[in-house]
């Protein structure tokens, strides 16, 4: 049995609740016609955030478990909000954060992180 499946079968039995979520980071899977063997990867529990986008790849809701990622992504979305514009940068991070926590769709998953 290799590493990664140790682990994973580890992640599972320590949090039976939690749902198992896929990270696959390749334009190639886009093609319906392809198959791919993925031999390892990576797994944890960590939080996924889910956020509207309307960037061209044609999803319009894309996922991400790095939260510097999404902190980043709605600081320069409401970087010229009203509501915002009197904020100090420390006070402004801040209320991204509870903006997060308040209003975007998260939850604790054991996440598998596949990069090909």
């Amino acid at each position: 049995m290799s590493k990664d499946n140790e682990e994973l079968r580890k992640l599972i039995a320590e949090n039976p609740d939690l749902p198992l979520v896929f990270m696959v980071m390749n334009d190639e899977l886009l093609d319906g016609n392809c198959s791919t063997v993925f031999e390892s990867c990576s797994c944890d529990v960590e939080t996924v955030y889910f956020y509207e986008t309307s960037e061209y790849s044609g999803c319009t809701e894309k996922c991400t478990d790095d939260y510097i990622e999404i902190q980043e992504y709605y600081e320069d979305k409401f970087c010229d909000n009203e509501e915002y514009k009197d904020l100090s940068d420390a006070d402004y991070e801040e209320a991204i954060k509870k903006y997060i926590e308040e209003n975007v769709r998260h939850y604790k998953a054991i996440v598998v992180s596949i990069d090909y």
